[in-house]
């Protein structure tokens, strides 16, 4: 019975000292379980420390892949194109899930280590994740690659030549990296798998044709054409042959500052403005004025000249006239009642651009000539003229003053008469030829100036009645008076 007992504790003991042996041998044994897989990688019966470095070698060798991109067919050839590694285009493989049990299994105790390996505490299989940092992704490509694929769209232009013709030159589309399309083509070559074991059609596929979008210019020739100035649609010019050089620089300058002025449909146009720019880049010279409807000398004369010139190019367009006033005298550049008179704060020259779309203005000074010109929409079959009629002149007198350093006889002319005049101007629409409307456009009056000549204080023409002779008159103004407008002719 005793002997029994003996063989059965014996058995016992030798079958406990197999398992411990077993699980002492199994623990000591650093080596993964065989079939461990990282991302289809096999890192089985390899030691942890192994197995680490060989994933760590997997993971840089595959975010080290080259990226080659190349032109579509027909790019630019000389332009060298940088290749890119995976990494630096923002992709990152993650095996840290894999790596941190592989370290857990390689940091645990003998006995861990055994039911690690019998207990089912170690999964065999672990994906990989691959991660893309997007933003840096278009950063680099962009960099790298974009100024490859692009060009700069270039804008549409629009000149008016020598002959007043409007040209336009094409816009020219540009081209940009698509960075979208090209971030999806580059993402689908992201590792499926950590094995080293690749196809060649797979290596084929790191080399990636940059996907060109393009671009349109801001500015094309239909928005060009949208703005309306389509030709020349009616010019005006006066002579100021006889102008002395001051009167002919406030012309000029005048004619400078009005040239190029752009309005957007609807807006009104202010001489004042052009004045005080002129004034501003140009400055005025001394030339006459008028002055409590005498000529005298002053500064900006001439300035006029540019705003009645610039009058009738826009009558002959149909503009709508805000505000416009004739001078006192009589000017002779232009009919009576076709002037526009500017005096700075009291009257202003303004119109609308009543075309419905843009009007430019252009200007030319040529052998003592201006000529405004202006561009924009208009029927062709439609034109204006202007006409004026004299309801009244009213003749100088002749006025006789005393100068005592004349001599019994002799005689000076003071001033030169001019005739006064009411005139009333009309507006007149044609469409294929035919009168169909007609517009009175004001009725201006202009004062008489009489002749003044000067004799001796005994010359009889004095004081035919036995009148008191009267003094010479000093046209020009005495400083500090209260002088009124100043209209520059």
């Amino acid at each position: 019975m005793k002997k029994g007992w003996l063989l059965t504790g014996s058995l016992a003991l030798i079958i406990a000292g197999a398992g411990v042996g077993g699980t002492i041998y199994y623990g000591s044994d650093d080596t993964l379980p065989k079939g461990f897989t990282v991302g289809g990688l096999t890192v089985g019966g390899q030691s942890a420390p192994a197995a680490l470095n060989l994933l760590q070698n997997r993971v840089a060798d595959l975010e080290q892949i080259q990226v080659t991109a190349v032109l579509p067919a027909g790019g630019t050839g000389d332009i060298k194109v940088p290749d890119r590694t995976l990494k630096q285009l923002g992709m990152s493989v993650d095996t840290s899930d894999a790596m941190k049990a592989i370290e857990k299994f390689r940091d645990a105790s003998w006995l861990n280590r055994a039911r690690m390996r019998f207990e089912g505490g170690m999964k065999s299989s672990y994906g990989l994740s691959v991660n893309w940092n997007e933003q840096q992704f278009q950063q680099e490509a962009q960099a790298s690659w974009g100024s490859a694929a692009g060009a700069a769209p270039k804008d549409a232009e629009r000149t008016i030549n020598d002959q007043d013709e409007v040209i336009y030159t094409d816009e020219v589309l540009g081209t940009e990296l698509d960075l979208p399309a090209l971030f999806n083509k580059v993402k689908n070559l992201e590792p499926k798998t950590l094995s080293p074991k690749m196809s060649s059609s797979s290596a084929e596929a790191y080399k990636v044709e940059l996907p060109i979008t393009e671009t349109a210019p801001e500015i094309t020739v239909a928005k060009l054409k949208e703005e309306g100035i389509e030709r020349k649609i009616a010019e005006f010019t006066t002579s100021f042959t006889t102008s002395g050089k001051g009167r002919s620089h406030n012309v000029t300058a005048a004619a400078k500052a009005l040239n190029e002025t752009l309005l957007m449909p609807d807006d009104v146009f202010e001489y004042g403005k052009i004045v005080a720019k002129a004034e501003k880049e140009y400055g005025y010279k001394e030339a006459p004025v008028i002055l409590k409807g005498k000529l005298v000398p002053g500064v900006g004369g001439g300035i006029c000249q540019v705003s009645s010139t610039l009058y009738n190019a826009a009558l002959r367009v149909g503009l709508d006239i805000v505000e416009r006033r004739n001078h006192s005298l009589r000017v002779h550049y232009l009919p009576a009642g076709l002037d526009a008179t500017f005096a700075d704060g009291f009257v202003n020259f303004k119109f609308r651009n009543s075309t419905g779309k843009q009007l430019l203005i252009r200007t030319v000074v040529h052998d003592k000539r201006l000529t405004v010109k202006l561009f924009g929409t208009m029927p062709e079959n439609v034109e204006y003229r202007t006409e004026t009629v004299e309801v009244k002149v009213n003749k100088p007198k002749t006025v006789y003053v005393a100068n005592d350093k004349l001599t019994l006889g002799k005689q000076d002319t003071v001033q030169k008469g001019e005739s006064g005049y009411v005139v009333e101007s009309y507006l007149v629409k044609l469409v294929d030829g035919n009168e169909v409307e007609r517009k009175k456009l004001s009725r201006d009056t202009y004062r008489t100036q009489d002749n003044l000549i000067a004799v001796n204080p005994q010359d009889p023409r004095l004081n035919p009645e036995g009148s008191t002779p009267a003094p010479t008159p000093d046209p020009t103004p005495s400083p500090g008076q209260d002088e009124g407008p100043v209209e520059p002719v």
